[in-house]
């Protein structure tokens, strides 16, 4: 239960302390006199959207202060344990809103994210706008509203995250199988360089040894004129190289002494020529023409280039290409866990359609239950022939939503078929069609505190006597604090709290004031009857509060 709120600096708001009583209390003032703001400071403190915008002019900071007793709340109270946020019977959310537009949220003392502070609040308190009828218009509202009625919010969620996780597995299989197609227009095509590079069959190294061979076959006489004019020049009788090395030696050899260094040198030059005179006389003993190998060599490098153009590398390179693609081939060929995806994908599939089903099921349940106890409020809010119905139509597709469509179907008069509510009735049928939900809705759910804001809107006369006499009803079993401006709704309040604005130091403020008796009739008789206020309309509000006394 709501306990305390306090607000500073917030719009109007310079210091407001609100202590909070049981049972039904009703909010009344002059239209702009600032009674949106305890909405405002309540939708804060329970973690809605910060607005710099909101704190008062010349204020650097606005505060929200919200106390509750949660003694009878296992949920909160298990929330905060949970957490180590607990300290005892008594909880303090705050929240501090600065210039800059930067929040700060504190649980008991503590400073938590403003998410924490939203999953707290879902255990303690409920706002129903004054345009809550409206949502009514939208199909998913109606869903929602059953699945709270029916405490299905858990299973409904869980049916969401198995739809998700199963479209996930979908979406990895979807990938995989087109990762699959493509690895396998990839392997027809390595398959295709492969069976090329392998009927080339080009060793490392052949390449250059081929133009080598090539190159020599190709010059043979040329190479022979050469080699033979150096065979000549190394071996020359009496003139040659070697011949006049062989005398160097022999005259070095005579000095002896400093003169042993040299002649050394001199014989490694001579063992050395004499070496490349041995080659060059074995090279010209095979350098034979041969044409037919040179036509050999010749279709091969044509070969190996052409081949190289095609795979767009160098000749030299196609070796190691060679190595890159059969490596990668052999990795192409190993199979991807297609099978283990699938039963994953199976899995979650069953996993969705088993709580699908079990949702539908209690779904359908609960929309007879809701629809009769909604219908029996009818006959006090003016809709005394009216009927009403949740009607499941079962989508083609299953999704996130479960295996059902759910729309409510609405009928004013016996006889006249059931058509969709967003379709056939009318501002002032919403609304009270909106309270009766809202009502049974309230009957059902454990959140000790429930906020109306102008729910009796589109209501009057006996209609809204008959939304004070529901809302005080639900007043005994939880917190309700409602805004309203029909008097016979706030003459049903158990305390009446007044909004009105005030000077102060030049500056507009907002106040609330608790009411005794006497002020209750006075403000009555303003609501029922504006500013000019007769004997007869005091009299009326006294009629009506005390017709509340006597319940």
């Amino acid at each position: 239960m709501l306990s305390l709120l306090s607000v500073k600096q917030l719009a109007l708001v310079d210091a407001l302390d609100i202590e909070w009583g049981p049972g039904f209390s009703v909010i009344t003032g002059e239209s702009g006199a600032g009674k949106s703001l305890i909405l405002q400071g309540l939708d804060l403190a329970l973690g809605g959207k910060a607005d710099a915008g909101r704190i008062r002019q010349g204020a650097e900071r606005a505060e929200v202060t919200a106390c509750f007793d949660v003694a009878r709340l296992p949920d909160a109270f298990g929330w905060l344990q949970e957490r180590a946020l607990d300290d005892g019977v008594e909880l303090v959310l705050r929240r501090v809103v600065s210039r800059d537009g930067r929040s700060r949220a504190f649980i008991n003392g503590t400073q938590v994210n403003v998410a924490e502070l939203r999953d707290l609040a879902s255990h303690l308190m409920e706002i129903c706008g004054q345009h809550e009828h409206q949502s009514l218009l939208r199909r998913d509202s109606h869903r929602n509203l059953l699945d709270r009625f029916a405490g299905l919010t858990s299973l409904s969620q869980q049916t969401v995250m198995a739809w998700r996780e199963w479209q996930t597995n979908l979406t990895a299989m979807s990938r995989l199988e087109e990762q699959r197609r493509q690895q396998q227009e990839r392997l027809e095509w390595v398959e295709r360089q492969l069976a090329e590079l392998n009927q080339l069959s080009l060793k490392r190294g052949e390449l250059e040894q081929i133009e080598a061979e090539f190159d020599a076959l190709a010059h043979v006489d040329s190479h022979r004129e050469h080699l033979s004019a150096v065979g000549e020049i190394l071996d020359q009788d009496e003139g040659g190289v070697l011949s006049a090395l062989h005398q160097i030696r022999q005259h070095l050899g005579v000095l002896g002494g400093s003169a042993a260094l040299w002649s050394n040198l001199a014989e490694t030059a001579f063992n050395d020529l004499h070496e490349l005179e041995r080659e060059v006389r074995h090279a010209l003993d095979h350098l034979e023409a041969d044409p037919e190998r040179l036509s050999w060599l010749d279709d091969r490098l044509a070969v190996i280039h052409r081949v190289a153009r095609k795979m767009q590398c160098e000749a030299l390179a196609l070796p190691d290409l060679h190595e890159q693609l059969e490596a990668e081939y052999l990795r192409l060929q190993e199979d991807q866990n297609e099978q283990t995806l699938k039963i994953k994908v199976d899995a979650a599939a069953a996993e969705f359609n088993r709580y699908a089903q079990e949702l539908a099921s209690a779904r359908r349940d609960a929309a007879v239950r809701f629809s009769e106890q909604v219908m029996q409020h009818f006959p006090l809010l003016g809709l005394e022939h009216a009927a009403i119905e949740f009607r499941f139509t079962p989508l083609d597709v299953a999704d996130s939503r479960g295996l059902d469509e759910i729309e409510l179907f609405f009928s004013a008069n016996p006889g006249v078929p059931a058509r969709p509510l967003a379709r056939v009735a009318s501002g002032g049928e919403l609304s009270r069609i909106s309270l009766a939900l809202q009502v049974v809705y309230a009957q059902h759910v454990d959140v000790p505190t429930m906020v109306f804001d102008e729910v009796d809107v589109g209501v009057s006369g006996s209609v809204a006597e008959s939304v004070g006499r529901l809302l005080r009803q639900l007043g005994q079993r939880a917190q309700i604090l409602c805004i309203t401006h029909q008097p016979q709704v706030a003459a049903q309040g158990h305390q009446h709290w007044l909004v009105e604005k005030h000077m102060d130091d030049g500056h507009v403020c907002s106040r609330m004031m608790l009411l005794d008796t006497e002020q209750r009739i006075d403000e009555l008789a303003r609501i029922s009857g504006g500013q000019a206020i007769s004997r007869a309309t005091l009299e009326h509000a006294r009629a009506l509060l005390e017709g509340d006394a006597a319940l």
